[in-house]
């Protein structure tokens, strides 16, 4: 969805191109290393307003990939409070593809439980992965954490009041949390991973895309 509106107008096309074909290359990275799931840890559109051809488009391009399994997660740039985008969203999601925009458990394999939790607004002001802590899941399975925004000073758009607590994973008897808001990867512990954008988004983050 982001627009690049401080490019030149001939090379807007070529970029947002670009953007939807990381889809296509996220797919074949997961299927390379035997994933069957793809957590998109917010941010997905970058924008409260994606245009309806944007989201069907990467809507289509996502059922491509099937049986893959993708699932959205809104961030702070896509949050709940474009409702519009998640209804609109809602109405031509595919089979293989979940938005995740409760907080509540979600099953997602024989033993495997995803928590996530949604940015409600772009500026929450609280922890919105402290419900964690007490989310009923199956004993015995792997508890997985699905979280936009700040762990200590990492955000690159954040308020002191939005900071997710760096011992969330250990509180929550997480296994893995995974993170998105900063474009870059960043290890804030054993269990708890920024896995940075799968496209580079800034002149600051001149790597080469990630995904973990």
């Amino acid at each position: 969805g982001k627009r690049f509106g401080n490019m030149p107008e001939d090379l807007r096309g070529r970029l947002r191109e670009a953007r939807h074909g990381a889809i296509s290359r996220l797919a074949e990275q997961a299927r390379v290393h035997g994933a069957s799931t793809i957590l998109l840890a917010g941010d997905t559109f970058d924008t409260e307003t994606p245009t309806p051809a944007m989201l069907r488009q990467a809507m289509a391009e996502m059922s491509q990939s099937a049986p893959l399994r993708w699932i959205l997660l809104p961030g702070n740039h896509d949050s709940l409070l474009a409702d519009q985008l998640w209804s609109a969203a809602d109405s031509v999601v595919p089979d293989n593809v979940l938005l995740a925009t409760r907080p509540e458990t979600l099953t997602i394999g024989a033993d495997v439980a995803l928590l996530p939790a949604p940015c409600t607004t772009r500026r929450p002001g609280r922890d919105l992965t402290e419900w964690m802590n007490s989310a009923a899941t199956p004993q015995g399975a792997i508890r997985l954490g699905l979280a936009h925004g700040a762990i200590q000073n990492f955000s690159e758009d954040s308020a002191a009041s939005d900071v997710i607590a760096p011992d969330r994973a250990t509180k929550a008897g997480l296994d893995y949390l995974a993170l998105g808001d900063w474009h870059g990867p960043v290890t804030i512990n054993e269990r708890s991973r920024y896995s940075g954008a799968p496209e580079p988004d800034r002149f600051k983050h001149d790597t080469p895309g990630q995904a973990l």
